[in-house]
């Protein structure tokens, strides 16, 4: 059992980073749950808006992302404060200084998600200029995966950005 706990203690960051992972799982299903029953919730909410930076889109659908999105960051904030970071810095500069940088990334991500998706389709979309590339529904289905990948590589870099943030700022041991 000691060297159990030695090696765990040697290795904090290896281990850090095993946590963060499994909270971010965690939290990514609950914001996946919490989408879905939220879109059934506001489903009549058909009114358009357009709110910068987001497209347009039916307030049913904006609050569902809206509340799905909070309810992920919010277990993603509380388990990694209490468990994997196991902070003990002031909660209230951890809260504002998270809340900024969640706002900054899902602004990032809204302003680069299309052109991105984009630029993965005609980069795709070039080496597959067949008969394929010609039919509505495979250039549909290629985009929409081009859309998945594009959420792939910004989810990542979230992340690793977000994992560096909470270690070395936001959820700090005093």
């Amino acid at each position: 059992m000691n060297k159990i706990s030695q090696y765990f203690e040697s290795h904090k960051s290896q281990l850090q980073v095993a946590w963060f992972l499994v909270f971010g799982l965690c939290a990514l299903i609950a914001q996946l749950v919490s989408r879905i029953v939220c879109d059934i919730v506001f489903q009549n909410l058909e009114n358009t808006i357009t709110i910068w930076p987001f497209p347009s889109q039916t307030l049913g659908s904006f609050l569902a992302f809206l509340i799905s999105n909070i309810i992920a960051k919010v277990i993603s904030f509380v388990t990694n404060r209490k468990k994997t970071f196991e902070a003990n810095n002031n909660i209230y500069f951890s809260i504002i200084v998270y809340v900024i940088l969640v706002i900054v990334l899902i602004i990032v991500e809204t302003i680069i998600g299309t052109p991105l998706q984009n630029a993965i389709y005609t980069l795709v979309g070039g080496t597959f200029n067949g008969a394929q590339a010609t039919i509505a529904a495979t250039s549909q289905v290629l985009y929409q995966t081009c859309g998945v990948v594009s959420q792939l590589i910004y989810g990542i870099g979230d992340a690793v950005i977000v994992f560096f943030m909470d270690k070395y700022l936001i959820m700090t041991k005093d």
